[in-house]
């Protein structure tokens, strides 16, 4: 009996071993497939809307591909713009941090003793070795800016083919199980079309809500390009966890940089605090709806996974895709086990801030129908 359980136990590492493997070096392949097939169960609803109106199946599928790329051309051009405004005032930036740096100089020679000439020879040879490396991560940005194109490339070509074929691969995937299971898999992959749609299109409403709170919040305090980085903090949050803290980070470095108080940056890290607390408790709870249902630790377990894997990739994909296996665990009885250690009873039952969310909403409903 223990042989046999240590022998199971053998056989679950080395597989999980040569999964992991395989999905490193296979990094190239899988993470356009993937983001396709996410992609694909988007737009189906979409291509479908427009068959309505074209009949013809291939054109209802590139219409949809092509309202997509005009979305991403337009968040493209928006982001590319900002950028040349903050490159636009560098000069102002330089003059700004020299200012500061000739305080923080007198500031150290005040409590450290150290002269003013041996903190700027260690400067020197600081910045020196950051142009370096700065450099260098330039040529490798702009690496990663034709990977991505290509990425996208790949990411249209396959959602394509994905839909024009999905009753194909649909079929495939029936013919794999017995005809008494077809009811069950029919089930679960219902379940997971509407679970990736619901996800991603409250996601979509979700990041836009926190960016825009950001935003005004950035601009109501008086900090430059508060827009921009609002909204681009907004979208950081799509990895959850880790990018709150780094889109909380930009904003506060520009305020170090433009404004002479210290309040500045405190009040930016109080903005994003209390929008982080309307995101987790009200926004996120009533419009992506826990769709996701997964633990705060199989959440971050799997971020750290992804990222580990296939990087920044890995934290986006990994969250829907854990969710999908979750339904596959829920419907299979060998699997059960891990769909309660990953499912989040707490979501089960609505928090106090939904539930006074659901009532104020249930009132001015009420109030419209009554006047």
């Amino acid at each position: 009996m223990k042989q046999t359980v240590l022998f199971r136990i053998t056989l679950l590492l080395v597989f999980v071993f040569l999964l992991v493997v395989g999905m490193i070096y296979a990094k190239a392949f899988l993470v356009p497939v993937f983001f396709a097939g996410l992609l694909s169960l988007l737009l189906l609803p979409v291509s479908k809307k427009i068959q309505k109106f074209i009949p013809n199946e291939v054109c209802s599928i590139i219409l949809s591909l092509v309202l997509f790329l005009i979305i991403i051309c337009s968040v493209s051009y928006f982001i590319s713009t900002q950028v040349s405004n903050i490159i636009s005032d560098y000069d102002m930036i330089e003059s700004k941090i020299k200012t500061k740096a000739h305080a923080l100089q007198a500031t150290v020679n005040e409590y450290t003793g150290m002269d003013e000439k041996e903190q700027e020879a260690w400067f020197d040879k600081e910045s020196e070795q950051l142009l370096k490396s700065g450099f260098q991560k330039g040529t490798t940005l702009l690496v990663g800016v034709g990977n991505f194109v290509f990425g996208l490339t790949l990411v249209m070509i396959y959602t394509f083919f994905l839909q024009l074929y999905r009753g194909k691969i649909k079929l495939f995937i029936l013919s794999l199980i017995d005809e008494q299971q077809h009811e069950k898999a029919l089930s679960i992959l219902n379940k997971v079309q509407s679970l990736v749609m619901h996800y991603i299109t409250g996601l979509c409403i979700a990041l836009s809500i926190i960016g825009v709170m950001n935003a005004v919040g950035l601009t109501l305090l008086g900090i430059e390009h508060g827009i921009f980085l609002g909204l681009l903090a907004g979208f950081l949050n799509i990895i959850p966890y880790i990018g709150s803290f780094v889109g909380a980070g930009l904003p506060m470095i520009m305020a170090l940089i433009y404004k002479d108080s210290l309040w500045y940056p405190v009040g930016v890290l109080a903005i994003f605090m209390f929008n982080q607390f309307i995101d987790n408790n009200i926004t996120t709870p009533n419009v992506v709806g826990g769709y996701v249902r997964l633990n705060s630790l199989a959440t971050i377990f799997i971020v750290i996974i992804g990222g580990m894997i296939w990087g920044v990739a890995g934290m986006v994909l990994f969250i829907p895709l854990l969710g999908i296996f979750k339904i596959f665990c829920d419907h299979i009885e060998a699997l059960k086990p891990l769909s309660i250690l990953l499912s989040d009873d707490e979501s089960e039952e609505e928090s106090f801030f939904t539930k006074t969310f659901k009532k104020i909403k249930m009132k001015l409903f009420k109030k419209k129908i009554t006047s």
